[in-house]
């Protein structure tokens, strides 16, 4: 009967995986340009029209439509059905490693990691996140820390303020060395909600593994694209907060794991 009730749950999951993913790409055009989230309804940003319920189809409609408005043929952005799938695959796999744990801590979990995307969108879009996707995040970092049987608040409240603290320090220091903001206080702030989700040591994971990913993506785009890239390049700006959300979601599916495996070999 557990057997059942856990696939019961993970269907559940992926239903609303789909269908949140859905809102998160609301979320991410409308919030970075002050718009109101349930008004107007959805509608084609090219011509304007209203779009019916079957346009609104999480996956199935971007396909079916070859990736093109109904109404006009306007071709419509991939981020699309990128986020519905990313946002649906993130809430399968909380399904899968959560669950043990109960379905209030996996469903905390899950909604940590859409705000976390849609945060990862808005700033790889807009340089931008928005301060009422930093409060959903500790929200759902807090609805975490109540729903887990096992939690240790010391190490979720030294997480935040680690994690935080380790931002805050070169957001500060960044003024000083290179004459302007190396780091947004969007990321610091980010971070401080994402170390009270992980927990101290699980916030140094995040951070090691999201500074990696950052550094391969600087790398690809200065040694495959031949051109000069770097955070400090006043003629360009870098999104740091998708690598940032690479690691936290990282840190928080293998965290643990990564950490019993470090202390095993070097300790």
């Amino acid at each position: 009967m557990e057997r059942f009730y856990f696939w019961v749950t993970f269907v559940l999951f992926a239903v609303l995986g789909l269908m949140i993913g859905s809102f998160l790409n609301v979320v991410v055009y409308r919030l970075p340009r002050g718009m109101n989230l349930a008004k107007p309804a959805s509608h084609c940003t090219s011509c304007g029209h209203k779009l019916a319920w079957y346009d609104n189809i999480p996956v199935f409609s971007y396909l079916f439509l070859r990736g093109k408005c109904r109404y006009c043929g306007a071709a419509v952005s991939p981020r699309y059905i990128l986020v519905e799938t990313a946002n649906c695959a993130l809430w399968c796999a909380a399904a899968l490693v959560f669950y043990p744990r109960g379905v209030a801590y996996t469903a905390s979990c899950a909604l940590a990691l859409s705000v976390l995307l849609s945060a990862a969108c808005c700033d790889g879009e807009n340089m931008f996140i928005p301060d009422s996707l930093q409060v959903a995040l500790a929200l759902c970092a807090l609805a975490a820390l109540f729903a887990d049987p096992v939690t240790d608040w010391r190490d979720k409240l030294i997480g935040a303020a680690v994690s935080g603290g380790f931002f805050l320090f070169f957001y500060l220091i960044s003024f000083p060395m290179f004459g302007r903001e190396g780091l947004g206080f969007g990321d610091v702030k980010l971070m401080a909600g994402a170390g009270l989700l992980l927990g101290w040591k699980n916030s140094f994971v995040a951070i090691g593994f999201g500074v990696l990913c950052a550094l391969v993506a600087i790398g690809a785009k200065k040694f495959v694209f031949r051109r000069a890239c770097s955070l400090y390049d006043g003629a360009e700006e870098f999104a740091f907060a998708p690598y940032l959300v690479a690691g936290v979601a990282f840190a928080l599916f293998a965290g643990d794991a990564v950490l019993n495996l470090y202390l095993s070999l070097f300790l």
